[in-house]
Order: C-alpha cells, then sequence, then structure tokens
C-alpha cells in the first residue's frame, strides 16, 4: 500500500502535488558555505566516523608530492591511517575556520606496515572482543594491487586474515551470518587485475568465514567464491530467507545488478537493474522521497572521454517483488560538472549519500557527493517535485575522497568533512 500511494504521488503534476513538496521543511532555503582554512594531513582518501574514541580515521593514499610540486617521475607513496580528534573538529567549525596540521602526531598505523592502499574503513563488530579497524587494501597503481583484508589494532599492528591472488583489490565489507553457526562473516568483493600491456579485470564477490575467537585476528579466514562480476562497492540487504545484495560492476561487466543469494551465500538468481548509465561506482540505499520506501541511490565515475556524462541516478524499487519488479531510474543530475585533468584513470563522480542540511527536517532528502576527478563537492538540492533538484557545486581544487556527514559542533546543522588528496587537506562545508 505504501508502495501504491507513492506511485500515485508520483502521478500528481497539478498545483497540489507541487504544494505538497513546497510545503516540506528540506525545499525551503538554505545554503551551503564552504568555510574558511584546511586542516592539513598528507593524502587523505576516505573517512570513518570512529565514535568510540571520538575521532574521524583518514585512509591516506596516493602520490609522493602533490600536483604543485615538481616531480619528474610522481610516484605512489607509502600509505597509512591518521585521525582527527572530534573535539578539535568541534571547536574548529564552531569558531568557523579551519587551521593546523596533523603531522606524525595523529597516526594509527604508520608507513612501515603492510597497508599498500586503504580503502573504506570500519570496525570489527563490538560482540567479538577487541575492535579492530577493518582495512580492504588495494589499488590499481603498479606496486600497490596486492591488497589483502586487514585487521589492525589501535597501537597500529595489522594483521592479514586473507590469502589473496595477486594483483588482487579490495575496496568495502558487510557482516553477515552465512554458514549459521551464530558467527558473523564477511561479505567483500574484490577485483584482479590481469595482464601488463594489455590490462583486463575480473570481479568476484565472496565471503570469508569467521573463525571464532581463537583465530579472530590470527588466522587466514576460509573464502567461499559467490559469483564472478562484482568488483567494488555493493550493499545488501535480507530477502526472503536469504539476501539481496546491490552490485556497481565497474571494471568488466559494467552493469547495476541485484545478486539474490539464499541463507547460506548461494547465488540463486540475478537481475541487471541498469546497464546503461555508464561506468557503475557507488550504491546506497536511502528513503530519498521520504515516503517510508527505500530507493537505490547509485552514480557513474565517467572519465573526460566517455560519451556518458557524470552522473547520480535515483532508482525506485518494488521491495517485495526484487526479482521481477522495475526499477524506473530517475537522474538527479547529469554532466554538472567535468573532469579538471585528463590523467589516466580520472573520473567524476565518487560516492554519494542522502541527508538532511539540518536536524528534524522533511521531505525529499538532499543529495551530496564528491566529485572526485572534477575536484569539487556536488550538493543537490530537492525543488518542487519529485526526484527533481538543483544542483551546487562548491569547488575544492583537488581529487575529492569520501564524505563525512556529521554534526561536527552539536548545533543541529549539517556539516560536510571533505578530504582533498591532491593537495594534502580537509575542508568543512557547512549550511546557513
Amino acid at each position: 500500500m505504501v508502495r501504491l500511494a507513492a506511485l500515485l504521488a508520483s502521478l500528481l503534476v497539478g498545483a497540489e502535488g507541487v504544494r505538497q513538496w513546497s510545503n516540506s521543511s528540506s525545499t525551503r532555503d538554505w545554503n551551503p558555505k564552504l568555510l574558511p582554512g584546511q586542516i592539513d594531513v598528507k593524502r587523505p582518501a576516505f573517512l570513518f566516523l570512529d565514535e568510540m574514541k571520538d575521532r574521524v580515521l583518514i585512509s591516506q593514499f596516493g602520490f609522493n608530492t602533490r600536483p604543485d610540486t615538481w616531480n619528474p617521475i610522481r610516484l605512489p607513496a607509502q600509505s597509512s591511517i591518521s585521525y582527527v580528534p572530534l573535539p578539535m573538529l568541534k571547536q574548529q567549525v564552531s569558531a568557523g575556520r579551519l587551521s593546523g596540521d596533523l603531522k606524525d602526531d595523529y597516526l594509527v598505523v604508520n608507513t612501515n606496515s603492510p597497508l599498500l592502499w586503504p580503502n573504506v574503513l570500519s570496525y570489527t563488530p563490538a560482540e567479538y572482543g577487541e575492535q579492530y579497524i577493518v582495512v580492504p587494501d588495494g589499488f590499481l597503481p603498479p606496486g600497490k594491487e596486492n591488497g589483502e583484508m586487514y585487521f589492525c589494532t589501535q597501537a597500529g599492528q595489522c594483521n592479514k586474515i586473507t590469502a589473496t591472488p595477486d594483483k588482487t583489490f579490495y575496496h568495502e565489507v558487510e557482516w553477515i551470518d552465512f554458514d549459521g553457526d551464530g558467527l558473523k562473516d564477511i561479505l567483500t568483493a574484490r577485483c584482479k587485475k590481469i595482464g601488463f600491456f594489455s590490462i583486463r579485470f575480473e570481479g568476484e564477490m565472496l565471503w570469508l568465514k569467521n573463525p571464532g575467537s581463537s583465530g579472530f585476528a590470527s588466522s587466514v579466514w576460509q573464502e567461499t567464491s559467490i559469483v564472478a562480476g562484482p568488483d567494488v562497492i555493493f550493499k545488501s540487504k535480507p530477502y526472503k530467507g536469504g539476501h539481496a545484495v546491490f552490485t556497481t560492476e565497474f571494471f568488466q561487466t559494467v552493469a547495476l545488478r541485484v545478486h539474490f543469494l539464499d541463507a547460506n551465500g548461494v547465488q540463486t538468481s540475478v537481475k541487471v537493474i541498469d546497464d546503461n548509465m555508464g561506468k557503475p561506482f557507488a550504491v546506497d540505499i536511502v528513503d530519498l522521497d521520504d515516503d517510508g520506501v527505500d530507493e537505490l541511490i547509485a552514480t557513474n565515475h565517467q572519465g573526460p572521454n566517455d560519451e556518458i556524462l557524470p552522473a547520480i541516478f535515483a532508482y525506485e524499487v518494488e521491495w517485495n517483488n526484487l526479482e521481477n519488479g522495475a526499477y524506473p531510474r530517475h537522474a538527479l543530475t547529469y554532466g554538472p560538472s567535468e573532469n579538471k585533468v585528463d590523467n589516466v584513470g580520472v573520473g567524476a563522480p565518487g560516492f554519494a549519500h542522502g541527508f538532511y542540511p539540518r536536524v528534524g527536517m522533511t521531505g525529499p532528502k538532499w543529495v551530496f557527493a564528491a566529485g572526485d576527478g572534477s575536484f569539487d563537492v556536488w550538493i543537490l538540492k530537492p525543488k518542487a517535485g519529485r526526484f527533481q533538484y538543483d544542483t551546487i557545486l562548491i569547488d575544492i581544487n583537488g581529487t575529492t575522497g569520501q564524505i563525512l556527514d556529521h554534526d561536527f559542533d552539536g548545533d543541529g546543522i549539517m556539516d560536510l568533512l571533505i578530504p582533498d588528496n591532491d593537495f594534502w587537506k580537509l575542508h568543512v562545508i557547512t549550511f546557513e
């Protein structure tokens, strides 16, 4: 009934339908504001809100010099994980200006660790004792491809829990009990880089068996392959006794799909949602239009010469009929910004998420996205119409990594923490 009501509402094109959206608090005037100053930190990339330690963890990877430094041979640098204390961010956001240099005083994992290219950070579940930082590792640059899955301690020791084939890397994890032993296992996807002069890629979704307390962070977890194809980002939901896993398959199969797994992690079927969106990159599940029913929000990741432009898409979902239901697509923004350089591997945008600029708002959610190779932040403001947005661009002037949304100063207004991976800075956007 909720879906039926939502579909009927989407057909309202008269004044009453427009008036309903206009009266939602999220469509009223709020303006993003880039705070002056920055916090200096080398090569910030992915951000993780670590409320247990009252800080933001920062994965650090990239090149050994900034683009404004002359270097005839710019090589990938050693990687690390740092943090910025939440009290520091609270004070500076409240004052309206950022400053300072994190340097080595804020390292959690230093450059002597085995990490090559740490991606989306998270924690192991609290019920398994000591909470380790989960680090899916590795990426494309030469010397960085041999990624593993690591559990890192607060003292900076990183324990490898996989025995991964060469030139294979990971991006993120979810925790699901696939073998019914009461222990949550790891669901992940990985990509294998094959060849040297003629390079191709193979993706794979798999699960890693939790060995229990005796070998939790000291042994290699047994892996079970689920299916070829998924390679970077995914999101899952319980579905009919198993799981529906939404995957963006970027490197080889190039499609947004939903894979249906039974309770033991065996694929029973798969459905293509969209194979004409460009190169799919990020996916998230969010109630974008505030009607009580979740949508999918997905980005592509387009280079300077791609025919399909950088974009953010939303898909309506029939959650009780994922196998046969329709997935109507809406382009929330299409081609609002261009890549600023033509280097190999450059693309836009990155991750996109729904949010409200202020606590207590209602109506359609706003959307923020890292422009990535377009060197900016995209902020989508709802208009008076379902899935209709104005796009606001905030220049950062360097490659933007994963953005973290959090009310850092406790004033009820959302703040966006933005990593500039090229010029080694953290910025903050707030709203007024």
